[in-house]
């Protein structure tokens, strides 16, 4: 590692920068998926409410801590790794877990009888 980069710790985890400054990953949280530094709102979370047609302005007005640079960041964050946010926001739906947990009641009950 060179001498003029610090490992930056997040209560005590390790931090996992990206190429882009505002966004990071943590182990253990969020499931690690990408967040913007210095908060725990994760980059979906972001990509999710310009989908559904939030502008950044509106964005900025929900979450008034973050700056137009680090949500800006996290939309070319999602352009950048496109095919990794799109699983992220397919496994974020009610279509991706209902079979997962009908399956899991369907078993639990099945224990129980």
């Amino acid at each position: 590692m060179p001498q003029n980069i610090q490992k930056i710790h997040y209560q005590g985890k390790p931090i996992e920068r990206t190429e882009h400054p505002h966004i990071v990953k943590v182990q253990g949280v969020a499931s690690g998926e990408p967040i913007i530094l210095g908060s725990r709102i994760m980059v979906r979370t972001i990509i999710e409410h310009y989908q559904l047609g939030s502008s950044i302005e509106e964005i900025l007005w929900d979450f008034p801590h973050l700056t137009s640079a680090q949500v800006h960041d996290a939309l070319s964050y999602y352009h950048d790794h496109q095919q990794e946010m799109d699983g992220l926001l397919a496994q974020a739906t009610y279509k991706y877990w209902n079979p997962r947990l009908t399956k899991r009641h369907r078993s639990d009950a099945q224990a129980l009888s």
